[in-house]
């Protein structure tokens, strides 16, 4: 498996753990579930978002190294269009979700990617010391 799969599952293991964690608080504190399920949302549609960039960048690297010929752009339009439609889904139904966690958690993936980058290195240094690499 490369770092790129890797990074992926890792990733979706992550957001899918928060996504657990926020489920199983919301039935436990009932008068916190607007906010739980707007950290649910927002998280969800960060790891989308992180997907398709990451999706959309390995087109331009074909692109690039000359394997495409298609046109390639970053995606900023759909990405941006996802977490518009989160915000909005939020204010249209506050009553479910809160608005301001659907915000605050919209950048969820993009913290969570530094991090595991930063796991994942320590993980294969360490392979490469002990002598199994």
């Amino acid at each position: 498996m490369n770092d790129a799969a890797r990074m992926n599952k890792l990733m979706l293991m992550s957001i899918a753990g928060i996504i657990v964690v926020c489920a199983i608080i919301a039935e436990l504190m009932p008068h916190r579930r607007t906010v739980l399920h707007g950290i649910v949302l927002g998280a969800s549609v960060s790891c989308l978002n992180v997907f398709y960039m990451a999706y959309k960048v390995k087109g331009i690297a074909k692109s690039a190294s000359g394997e495409s010929k298609a046109r390639a752009t970053l995606g900023f339009g759909l990405r941006i269009a996802t977490s518009i439609l989160a915000v909005v889904l939020a204010l249209e139904f506050p009553h479910y979700f809160n608005e301001i966690a659907v915000c605050a958690s919209l950048a969820t993936g993009y913290f969570v990617l530094p991090i595991m980058g930063f796991i994942l290195l320590q993980i294969e240094e360490r392979k490469h010391t002990d002598g199994k690499g």
